[in-house]
């Protein structure tokens, strides 16, 4: 028997490195040289030339210049990471609520669902420019960005019309703008939640009337524990996802550095976020992943 399980065990894992075959050779043979280019001129003085690149190794001079003598770099670093880490139990709590919700018996529900998973058809190219306002810097409200798709339908102009105060109109269309981020941010999640869900055997929802369990109990007792480890896989995402959001301000000045031919300072600035980014990934699965109740 001992032996039928680990023959098993050997062919599950071959599958699963199958599937990341693809993406193990793109990030070796198509990645892998960037990547190395890069962290070296973190540590390098780059200066274009007609023709060549030249590089004068200087240490890591370019991290002391971000750590202490950037105005911008640092004061912009931390509440990033720290919108981040806000965000990204948000999302997972509404993606699992809404999948929740989502997998009830009732008429209409795979309209609902498409609904919800319609923003990840559309989350790139000019579309999302669009709707996420980033074409449009003028349309800010109070320093925050509004949403495009808020703005046409004027409700500035609405709560306007009714005589409220400014600060208050402010405060409405920020909460109605990060609603709006949240259920465009969770397609993915929620996707992969209600999947979950629905491979829950029903077998344990019988037996758990029989023995008289509530809905709340059968929630924190064989819900979630079945669906933990989509748990690990979506937190994992959204941190990712997050993390390598264009619209976080450390990226748009990695991004604005780099058009300015300041190539080691923004190779610096990307090996930094990158390496701080990673380890709280890290810490975070290895946290959670000590919970997960893994089902052979």
């Amino acid at each position: 028997m001992k032996k039928k399980k680990s023959e098993l065990a050997v062919r599950q894992a071959r599958k699963g490195y199958g599937f990341i075959g693809l993406w193990l050779f793109g990030i070796i043979f198509l990645f892998g040289i960037p990547i190395i280019q890069s962290m070296i001129y973190s540590f390098s003085d780059v200066g274009i030339e007609v023709g060549y690149v030249d590089v004068q190794f200087v240490g890591l001079e370019n991290y002391k210049k971000l750590l202490f003598k950037n105005t911008e770099y640092i004061p912009a670093f931390f509440p990033t990471i720290g919108n981040v880490l806000i965000e990204t139990p948000m999302i997972i709590f509404f993606s699992l609520f809404m999948a929740i919700m989502l997998n009830q018996k009732f008429k209409g529900r795979i309209f609902f669902r498409a609904v919800f998973f319609l923003p990840v058809i559309i989350a790139g190219g000019v579309v999302m420019n669009i709707i996420t306002n980033d074409s449009y810097s003028t349309s800010i409200v109070s320093g925050a960005r509004s949403s495009m798709m808020f703005q046409s339908v004027g409700v500035e102009q609405l709560l306007g019309n009714l005589n409220l105060n400014s600060t208050i109109t402010e405060l409405i269309i920020e909460y109605v703008n990060g609603i709006f981020n949240l259920a465009w941010r969770s397609g993915i999640q929620m996707l992969i939640f209600l999947a979950a869900l629905q491979s829950v055997p029903p077998q344990l929802y019988e037996v758990c009337k029989v023995e008289g369990a509530n809905s709340w109990e059968t929630f924190w007792k064989v819900t979630f524990p079945m669906i933990s480890s989509m748990v690990l896989v979506n937190v994992t995402y959204t941190l990712v996802d997050l993390f390598g959001d264009y619209s976080n301000e450390i990226l748009q000045m990695i991004t604005s550095a780099s058009e300015k031919s300041q190539v080691g300072n923004a190779s610096a600035m990307a090996w930094l976020y990158f390496m701080v980014s990673f380890i709280i990934i890290i810490v975070t699965y290895f946290l959670i992943n000590r919970k997960v109740c893994w089902m052979d």
